[in-house]
């Protein structure tokens, strides 16, 4: 057997170490141990100071050629084997405080280990999540963006999706949010109305919603557009340096305050975002506390009526008369419909119970006439059904969900039956007047301004400024027609009578008979979009916010931008183009915008669609023919066609 490696010499041996630390008796086996291994064959007879375990293994853990067959034995002379340092310990074992200790620690970094597993695993999910791609949302913008092919892929563009509603892009402090909000709702208490105020208030809430909503459509809901538009009618929309904050009257909120009043009021989960008839109530009453001039319940009432309600009514149509006129009906309509229930509860709890007599106990019979009384009386079949129904309308007035369903359209408009309609008219106008799309409008008028210019009769001189409110630069129907044709939206959007049908609307609204200025281009070539995208557009455009509509429309117009005037020429050379407005690369309509604008602190005056939103829609429903002859509804259509076919 080979021999052990050579062994560190000290000055004290072994035995001696042992023999002063131990017991006789444990002393004489280990002393007897020493001996037996000293008369083991190769072991040298250098006196052992200290063997250590690892001395019989190399740097991988495999043991040395040279090891004795005994290397056990020698090491566990050592006391005790696991330590590498002799100890004056008489056992190993730890104390019970100190294992209650490790016990902790050892949870303890258990815990934390798998916090940072679950933060790290989280946080790599969330990386990879940004970086895929969502091929549901990829395939619903595919839908919108028909028949443009491709979703833009702008940064500004997609962050454009991202916000859809203008609070998603607030950058104001979360806190004072909060305390803002908080304020809106709790700022000065409520005050009750009476029956004549109410049935006023219902009123006008019922025609504003009318207006946008075709017959036999829902009417119990008001829609985020149609708020905007109130408020324009109320004069309570305008920047905070656009009244002297003296007068009460003349209070004006912003549209971003505009737009927190109505998200604090809508209704919950409701798509798109609505307010019921007691939520447009108080925020109604939450706009007029919002700059402080009125503080209690009654001077706000007292403004409600007095002051701000006379001006939506005035663009609405409704008088006095006709709201007492409301009451009144709605009154008879709930009595009407109480006595009929009751009479026909009467009559049928009769009629059972004397036919059930025969065969059932009195006390059965009367249960069974009063069930069926009640089941009659809240909805049976045939004429039971009609009375419940108009008793819930009469009760809807006085609830606090508001309208019903099911009402009939303005009686006031007259319209030939054909589309657009007048209310999808007015429809595409309220959603073309949402802040989120006049902020696109400015931001973006450089594409449209182009267009303009170059399709004017008398267009400015390159780089003269001309007023976008201004009326002598017009580009005549004819022109606008040849627009409308280049870009492939006539007839694929809108066909001539449609076409015709936009224009005097725009006409009769600004009043010029020979074109159309700027503001009159822009809002006909928006409401001729929004028309198609409402009436003829898939599912997904539908239903699409307006953000979306708008953005539907820019898109297509660069993309479809004819190409002998995508580049516009410059001052300095006028005969060579330069890049100004192209679809896609580092030109395209997404990277040249207006970032400094605000919606919010532009004067009223200087939007581009103020007239819009100014004036009611008053849309012709009259298109003369190449004959001379006047279409004027349906009804004259269907005879002409049934005289053709006497013929």
């Amino acid at each position: 057997m080979s021999p052990l490696p050579p062994v560190r010499s000290h000055s004290s041996s072994l035995e001696g170490k042992l023999g002063k630390s131990t017991e006789e008796k444990e002393r004489k086996s280990i002393q007897a141990a020493v001996e037996s291994y000293y008369a083991l064959p190769g072991v040298p007879d250098e006196e052992l100071e200290s063997v250590e375990l690892q001395d019989f293994f190399d740097e991988n853990g495999v043991i040395a050629p040279d090891s004795p067959k005994n290397w056990g034995l020698v090491a566990s002379l050592r006391k005790p084997l696991s330590r590498s340092k002799p100890s004056l310990e008489k056992h190993g074992s730890l104390s019970t405080r100190q294992q209650l200790l490790n016990s902790q620690n050892s949870l303890e970094y258990a815990r934390k280990r798998a916090e940072y597993q679950r933060k790290a695993t989280s946080e790599f999910q969330n990386t990879t999540n940004t970086a895929a791609v969502d091929i549901q949302r990829l395939r619903h913008l595919f839908c919108v963006f028909q028949p443009l092919g491709y979703v833009p892929a702008g940064p500004v563009f997609k962050k454009h999706l991202a916000n859809v509603y203008m609070e998603d892009a607030a950058t104001l402090n979360r806190e004072e949010v909060d305390l803002e909000e908080q304020n809106l709702t709790t700022k000065g208490p409520g005050s009750a109305m009476n029956n004549d105020q109410r049935s006023l208030l219902h009123q006008v809430f019922k025609k504003s919603i009318i207006k946008v909503t075709g017959k036999g459509g829902r009417t119990a809901l008001m829609y985020r557009w149609t708020w905007f538009r109130f408020l324009i009618h109320c004069k309570l929309i305008g920047p905070d340096d656009s009244w002297d904050r003296k007068i009460p009257e003349e209070t004006r909120v912003p549209w971003s305050l505009a737009v927190k009043i109505f998200k604090l009021f809508q209704e919950p989960n409701s798509e798109p975002p609505a307010l019921s008839f007691s939520g447009w109530a108080n925020a109604l009453q939450a706009t007029i506390r919002a700059r402080g001039m009125y503080t209690t319940g009654p001077e706000v009432i007292e403004a409600i009526f007095a002051t701000f309600m006379p001006r939506a009514q005035a663009q609405l149509g409704i008088s006095d008369d006709d709201a007492r006129r409301h009451q009144r009906d709605s009154r008879a309509s709930l009595a009407s419909s109480r006595a009929g229930s009751r009479a026909m509860s009467r009559s049928m709890s009769r009629s059972n119970s004397q036919s059930m007599s025969r065969s059932m106990s009195r006390s059965m019979s009367r249960s069974m006439s009063r069930s069926m009384s009640r089941s009659m009386s809240k909805g049976g079949a045939g004429g039971p059904r009609n009375t419940s129904r108009s008793t819930s309308r009469a009760l809807s007035f006085f609830s606090t969900g508001g309208s019903t369903t099911g009402e009939d359209s303005d009686e006031g408009e007259t319209d030939d039956g054909k589309l657009p309609l007048i209310w999808q008219l007015n429809l595409a106008e309220q959603q073309i007047c949402e802040p989120e799309c006049l902020q696109l409008l400015h931001e973006y008028a450089a594409l449209l301004e182009v267009l303009f210019r170059h399709y004017a009769t008398n267009p400015p001189a390159p780089g003269e400024h001309f007023s976008r409110q201004s009326t002598e630069v017009v580009v005549s129907e004819e022109m606008f027609t040849q627009l409308l044709k280049e870009m492939r939206f006539f007839p694929d959007f809108v066909q001539q009578y449609s076409l015709k049908k936009h224009c005097n609307a725009t006409e009769a609204r600004y009043g010029i008979e020979e074109g159309l200025c700027f503001a009159a281009f822009v809002e006909t070539m928006c409401r001729i979009c929004f028309c198609f995208l409402n009436i003829y557009g898939n599912s997904a455009q539908q239903s699409a916010p307006s953000k979306y509509k708008m953005l539907w429309v820019l898109a297509l117009l660069e993309s479809r931008l004819p190409r002998h005037f995508r580049k516009a020429r410059s001052s300095e050379e006028p005969d060579e183009p330069m890049d100004e407005v192209q679809p896609q690369g580092p030109d395209s309509l997404w990277h040249k915008r207006d970032e400094d604008f605000d919606i919010s602190m532009c004067w009223n005056q200087d939007i581009i669609l103020w007239p819009t939103m100014d004036k009611n829609a008053k849309a012709l429903p009259m298109v003369f023919s190449a004959f001379g002859a006047a279409s004027t509804n349906m009804e004259s259509e269907i005879d002409r066609a049934l005289s053709m076919l006497r013929r």
